[in-house]
């Protein structure tokens, strides 16, 4: 699977929170999502190269922190497909 990112949306740190908002014209802040640390850490990732594999992002998940890289692959894809319902990425 194959995820690009948005460019219209920000990660930013609020109150020691990493929060993902849209920064277009009209921002909507009832659709803020609140990120843990992992979320936070591969969206930056997909940010930072606009577009990535699944696989590409599950390795760099299991080599910052250490997880298997099976677990790794499920947690990506459940984010993308997260991320995907919110608008934020298109998977195809």
């Amino acid at each position: 699977m194959k995820a690009t990112f948005k460019p219209d949306f920000l990660v930013h740190d609020i109150a020691g929170e990493q929060i993902l908002i849209g920064g277009g014209e009209q921002i909507n802040f009832s659709k803020m999502l609140m990120l843990n640390e992992t979320s936070a850490y591969l969206i930056t990732e997909l940010k930072n190269r606009t577009t990535a594999t699944d696989s590409e992002l599950a390795q760099c998940l299991a080599e910052q922190y250490d997880v298997a890289p099976e677990e790794a692959l499920n947690d990506v894809q459940e984010l993308l497909r997260q991320l995907e319902e919110q608008g934020v990425v298109i998977l195809e």
